[in-house]
């Protein structure tokens, strides 16, 4: 039964803004398969197309995918909502369902896509497109039997496993039939991994009620241009303390509270040196600088809290330099072990970067301080200022790019050096 006040499709095709957007965004990314010849020179230059790299990347993207799956962010009901589907024909646990059904959707076919457009623009023949489809049917099908069901602590590792056997596939060079057989694999790990916990579509008032305070955060955050507001807060750590809080502790804290990112921190690594091998044309620097600052930005959350709460920086009693440092302290220590983690794999891989790309790390930690210490948005004065794409808010921008600007500069420095 359809539920009352619904829109098919999500109101794609009502004809409003939305409608249009999609429609625009689809017009758009289409029309990148008829100019395939000129993007072959940009994304793999002149060399010959590693087709067991490019699937090992399309791999990590997949992995990538899987773990934002798991994240079960469409787990959520409107309260009112909530209220009146107690009486209505339709229950809860259809619309958790169709929205588990509408995010898994989407997964597939953003990896469909980049799998189709790598394949494309380099020329795959018929095997490689086999097994890229066999490894993204094989990995949506793992994807959705994990992310059906409640959140159980082995999660975690199933996207990493994946991310090794892309890394394995793009280091040795295995073959279309090797990475189908690999597949096979997933697909038949997918059997297991679909038990244990309870459906999501069971979940109760509050797990429902806490989704959608979650969706409420990101919608404001979108509305007013501020993603501060969505950096992740704290878990408890376990552990009761009555010495006083000092920075560097608090600090230390706040990391460990955050170690849930750990995992997807890995993943970026492995996407980081898969993407060198299959993509030679982006320079290394700005790969490990994306991606350190994309893996370490959840833990530079403590901070941000602090920066954007006064009453809890006097109830700690510590000037802003100080917090500052401490955090900055802590937020290198993480940089230095992502560091290694991607020494790592790059030495696994057979490859490796320029020395010049390494400062690319710090460079990162140094905008993510520089991010998470932005003040409240003012929308005062947006200075609006004429561009060939029309009339832009220049201020409000300065406010939004603030330490991404000085990632772009550095990475821009550190490529023109390499």
């Amino acid at each position: 039964m359809r539920i009352p006040g619904r829109k098919r499709f999500g109101g794609i095709f009502s004809g409003d803004t939305a409608g249009f957007v999609f429609l625009f965004g689809f017009g758009f990314l289409f029309t990148a398969f008829f100019h395939v010849d000129a993007w072959r020179p940009a994304v793999y230059g002149s060399s010959r197309v590693d087709f067991p790299a490019v699937l090992g990347l399309l791999t990590l993207c997949c992995a990538v995918g899987w773990r934002g799956l798991l994240r079960r962010g469409f787990v959520w009901v409107e309260p009112a909502e909530l209220t009146w589907l107690d009486f209505a024909p339709a229950d809860r646990g259809r619309v958790v369902a169709l929205r588990l059904l509408g995010a898994w959707t989407g997964v597939v076919a953003v990896t469909g896509y980049l799998a189709s457009l790598l394949l494309a623009v380099g020329g795959a023949g018929l095997d490689q497109w086999r097994a890229a489809v066999a490894v993204v049917a094989a990995t949506g099908v793992v994807a959705f039997a994990t992310a059906r069901r409640t959140s159980l602590r082995l999660d975690a590792l199933g996207p990493l496993v994946l991310a090794v056997l892309g890394l394995a596939i793009a280091a040795f060079g295995l073959g279309p039939v090797t990475v189908q057989v690999v597949a096979a694999g997933v697909l038949v790990a997918a059997l297991p991994m679909a038990f244990g916990g309870e459906p999501v579509a069971r979940a109760g008032r509050a797990v429902l009620l806490a989704g959608w305070d979650g969706r409420v955060l990101r919608s404001v955050a979108v509305t007013f241009l501020d993603p501060m507001m969505l950096l992740p807060p704290s878990a408890p750590i376990g552990r009761l303390s009555l010495r006083r809080p000092t920075p560097l502790r608090l600090a230390w804290a706040g990391t460990l509270g955050r170690s849930r990112y750990a995992g997807a921190a890995v993943l970026v690594g492995f996407a980081v040196v898969v993407a060198h091998i299959a993509v030679p044309t982006v320079p290394g620097a700005v790969l490990i600088g994306i991606g350190a600052y994309v893996a370490l930005t959840p833990f530079g959350g403590g901070l941000g809290e602090l920066w954007r709460n006064p009453g809890r920086r006097r109830w700690l009693g510590s000037g802003n330099r100080e917090l500052v440092l401490a955090h900055g302290l802590v937020l290198a220590g993480a940089g230095l072990l992502w560091a290694a983690l991607l020494a790592v794999v790059t030495l696994a891989a057979g490859t490796s970067f320029a020395v010049t790309a390494w400062f690319a790390v710090p460079l990162s930690v140094l905008s993510i301080l520089r991010t998470v210490t932005r003040g409240a948005i003012d929308y005062a004065n947006p200075a609006f200022v004429d561009t060939p794409m029309g009339p832009m808010p220049a201020n409000l921008v300065r406010q939004l790019f603030r330490g991404l600007d000085l990632l772009a500069f550095g990475l821009v420095l550190l490529s023109v050096i390499t």
